[in-house]
């Protein structure tokens, strides 16, 4: 088998329960069985002593083959982990939040951004007893706009609600230039 390509790489790395933020392995096992779509790739792997068929617990179909890495699959597997946080230049970040997505919420939070969100409620208007739907856009807030560090007024329409985010963005990125002038 000439070197194995970034897929069986990949299944090693899988095998182990091993990736870029993982790097200690906790298991050491991949039940297939005949047909499964990777079965091409683990027996070229068993057949250069990076995988071995094991035991097959009483619990799996009785067509299901367990593989289990080598000490040299084991190597190879840890040895080709990238860096940490390190992005070759054609990995955009975009690229690098896909492959770490479950450990953030959004792209924006992977990023460190604070997301808007719109906050709705339905007022009742006096004497009138008409109930108005209201929006207020808001940002960093985890639940609610009350730990927010930015809110708009409330508005009739999700366009007016903007409208009030971005006139207190607005004023709140003067203040802060305002307050920078001042300090230099």
């Amino acid at each position: 088998m000439n070197e194995p390509t970034a897929t069986q790489i990949g299944l090693l790395q899988h095998t182990l329960g091993i990736n870029e933020h993982r790097r200690e392995p906790y298991r050491n096992h991949f039940v297939a069985s005949p047909g499964h779509h990777d079965m091409k790739d683990l027996v070229q792997l068993e057949a250069a002593g990076l995988m071995t068929r094991g035991h097959r617990p009483g619990f799996l179909p009785g067509d299901s083959i367990v593989f289990y890495t080598t000490e040299a699959g084991r190597v190879l597997a840890i040895t080709s982990l990238p860096d940490l946080h390190v992005l070759t230049k054609a990995q955009s970040r975009y690229e690098h939040y896909r492959d770490v997505s479950e450990c953030y919420d959004s792209f924006a939070a992977f990023l460190g951004i604070s997301e808007t969100s719109y906050e709705e409620r339905d007022n009742t208007g006096w004497p009138e007893f008409k109930r108005v739907r209201e929006y207020r856009m808001y940002r960093g807030g985890r639940w609610d706009s009350y730990s927010s560090d930015l809110k708009g007024d409330w508005a009739l329409t999700k366009k007016e609600a903007k409208a009030s985010y971005k006139a207190a963005l607005k004023a709140r990125q003067e203040r802060e230039r305002a307050a920078l002038r001042a300090y230099a």
